[in-house]
């Protein structure tokens, strides 16, 4: 055929319409329902969680609240003439929120989001990477104040946005749109009666509350430039008669910045109030102890993955947020990773899926390893056949261990609170001072088997009758529950009697004897008057062998006492004893570690070392210390930089590179390198330089130094 040049002739291609491949359906319909039940897991805990940063932080900043809603209580727009009466000093709030930078973007949100609904809408938020210009920042205050629809009508919404690009950045613009919201404000229906001053001026009879201020955060205030801040607290001074402004500045560290920051001058501007946020250490606190510690969900962390998390806060980050993370991960990686988290539900939703599940999602709960171990302590053959083999034997009995382990749920918890109570102020604290410190004990071991119960109870076994009643009052206090379950409700009526009878010891001290009674044998003067010194001796053996008899108060406290051990050993079981547990707990500490607290450096060194753990490349397989050519040039550099000392000198470490990657010795020696590999080589050591494996030297001009010594 012929390839003439004609257009009339060509080749069309017609894309035909595919249908989609729908995935969902060649999935296993027990990943589905997992999936489903993570994603309604989570949604409940997250709405917990969220419900109680809420009431957290209303309780938290209620005096901040206060605080600005009270700072231009007087406040009233003024005319040009009385401007002499400007107020001198700028309410400010130094909001102290510690160090846990993570987590104060959620912190203002939370604020600001508050500020707004309660006290006003005018708030503006501005940040350090705004400060580089004045210009800047009251760029950013114009467009936050002038942007915010609240004050609009629909009618100049879209005029408004048009406008606000070509507004000239002034604080006298920010003064014009307030005088004009007020005025809105005042002619509008719900506008109060005016009545004229002595001196023929109009002013407004209403309540102070409607002039709303004008709340400017400043998030990072040890970020912002001096200078840039310096000068826009000057011009917000100079337009406080006009504009009703407070500060909000966020200070990581001590409200000694601010004088850091700012010179007297400008300083002295500010009427400074000290607001401090709760640590983050306290936060997790409540956190653990009113949501995650709690029966409310059936999804628990195991031991070394709850060790874990809380390693990661404490010694890493302090971020609350990035708690949360873990534990949103944990739980979906329970559900993705274990099919027998299909029961891990709230009880009445766990009996409708046992009753529908098949043969192999029922293989899978017998494949636990606490199922097996109930097969094995089976009394008779028949029971493990009617375990192993008939399907409507194996549902009933997970829907009774399903319901063993909801009752042990519900009573682990309120021994578990009481038992903190009695021993958080104990000397040195054996079982910890914090509830997390117990539950980590409890979730590793028998918590009554312990070296440190026995010595807790010894020291309770010691304290006063005041302690002690002040100790069990909270105990009554945290049981006062209504949906607890029998069992501890029959605790709750022992421990107010054992609590009633300390509060009325003294009619009992009447009934029994004395409280330094002591036994006819035991008085020194039954010893006889004349004795040798071994009979002495052996009389006195006997009289330390008899015991002194207990007082009325002794023998009610080793009575509560022992009653705590009975309930903390019926109770405080770990979970480990129950059949099902690894339905309902996740444990893979490793998992989580690599990828919450992965090793950065370990990670490097094993990607240059051998790249192909990474790259699944048979040629970049490297036997010992060999160094192989189709090696990525990063990587030979590294494998040459290790054989070398603490300096390492440059040309030598150029001429191993080229002699690796030419194959002989001769164009390594020649005088002058190839510029094509010696600009490999340059940026090889460069992107070694960046990872921080060398650094230059002014030790020797042609060395640089390595940072790492002795492998990874």
């Amino acid at each position: 055929m012929s390839t003439s040049g004609s257009v009339s002739k060509g080749c069309f291609a017609f894309k035909g319409k595919k249908k989609a491949v729908v995935l969902e359906n060649y999935r296993d319909p027990g990943q589905k329902q997992r999936e489903t039940l993570y994603q309604e897991s989570w949604s409940e805990l997250k709405i917990n969680i969220k419900d109680f940063q809420t009431s957290l932080m209303t309780k938290i900043y209620g005096d901040l609240f206060d605080f600005i809603q009270s700072s231009h209580r007087g406040f009233s727009l003024l005319q040009k003439h009385d401007s002499h009466q400007r107020i001198p000093e700028i309410p400010t709030a130094a909001l102290v929120t510690g160090v846990n930078v993570t987590d104060h973007a959620a912190m203002f949100k939370h604020m600001i989001s508050a500020i707004k609904e309660k006290i006003s809408s005018h708030v503006v938020v501005l940040q350090s990477k705004d400060s580089t210009k004045v210009k800047n920042l009251l760029a950013k205050l114009i467009s936050q104040l002038l942007g915010s629809r609240s004050d609009m009508n629909s009618d100049e919404e879209d005029e408004c946005d048009v406008k606000i690009k070509h507004v000239s950045s002034s604080m006298s613009v920010v003064a014009s749109w307030y005088m004009h919201t007020s005025k809105q404000r005042d002619q509008s229906p719900r506008k109060s009666p005016r009545k004229r001053t002595a001196a023929g001026n109009i002013a407004s009879t209403r309540s102070d509350a409607s002039y709303k201020p004008v709340v400017i955060v400043l998030e990072d205030l040890e970020a912002f430039t001096p200078s840039v801040l310096q000068d826009f607290l000057m011009i917000c001074s100079n337009h406080l008669h006009e504009i009703p402004i407070v500060l909000v500045f966020g200070i990581a560290t001590t409200v000694s910045s601010v004088h850091r920051l700012l010179p007297h001058s400008v300083s002295s501007l500010l009427c400074l109030e000290k607001f401090q946020a709760p640590p983050s250490t306290d936060y997790l606190k409540q956190m653990l102890n009113e949501v995650v510690m709690t029966n409310r969900y059936p999804f628990k962390l195991g031991a070394r993955v709850f060790q874990l998390l809380l390693d990661i806060f404490l010694c890493h980050d302090f971020s609350v947020d990035n708690y949360l993370t873990g534990l949103q991960f944990s739980m979906m990686e329970h559900f993705s990773a274990n099919p027998a988290s299909i029961i891990c539900c709230h009880l009445t939703k766990s009996k409708e899926i046992v009753r529908r599940m098949t043969d192999k999602q029922l293989d899978d709960i017998r494949a636990l390893t606490s199922y097996r171990k109930l097969v094995e302590d089976a009394k008779s053959m028949k029971e493990r056949q009617l375990l192993l083999l008939d399907s409507t034997h194996t549902k009933n009995t997970i829907v009774q261990l399903s319901e063993e382990l909801d009752l042990y749920h519900r009573c682990f918890f309120p021994v578990l609170h009481c038992l903190n109570i009695l021993t958080s102020g104990l000397p040195k604290q054996p079982l910890g001072k914090q509830l997390r410190e117990l539950y980590c004990l409890t979730l590793l071991n028998n918590v009554y088997e312990m070296q440190e119960f026995q010595d807790s109870m010894t020291l309770l076994r010691t304290m006063s009758r005041d302690e002690l009643l002040e100790s069990l009052k909270k105990c009554i206090t945290r049981l006062e529950e209504s949906d607890l379950p029998d069992e501890i409700k029959q605790a709750y009526e022992e421990l107010q009697n054992i609590v009633h009878k300390l509060e009325n010891i003294e009619d009992l001290a009447e009934v029994g004897k004395d409280i330094n009674d002591i036994e006819e044998g035991n008085d020194i003067s039954a010893l006889p008057k004349k004795t040798d010194m071994s009979t002495l001796k052996q009389k006195l053996k006997e009289m330390h062998k008899k015991k002194k008899k207990l007082t009325v108060y002794e023998q009610l406290r080793n009575d509560g006492i022992a009653f705590v051990e009975n309930l903390v050993q019926k109770h405080l079981v770990c979970y480990r004893n129950y059949t099902l547990y690894e339905a309902f707990y996740y444990d893979q500490s490793s998992i989580i570690k690599r990828h919450l607290a992965a090793s950065p450096r370990a990670s490097i060194h094993t990607g240059l070392g051998n790249p192909h753990y990474y790259l699944p490349n048979d040629e970049l397989k490297c036997d010992g210390g060999h160094i192989a050519l189709s090696l990525p040039d990063i990587c030979i550099v590294y494998k040459l930089h290790l054989e070398c000392g603490r300096l390492i000198n440059l040309y030598d470490w150029l001429q191993a590179f080229i002699t690796i990657i030419s194959g002989d010795e001769e164009s390594s020696n020649a005088k002058k390198p190839d510029p094509v590999l010696q600009a490999r080589f340059i940026r090889a050591v460069s992107e070694l330089q960046f990872l921080g494996f060398i650094k230059p030297t002014k030790r020797k001009t042609d060395h640089v130094a390595r940072l790492t010594w002795g492998g990874c």
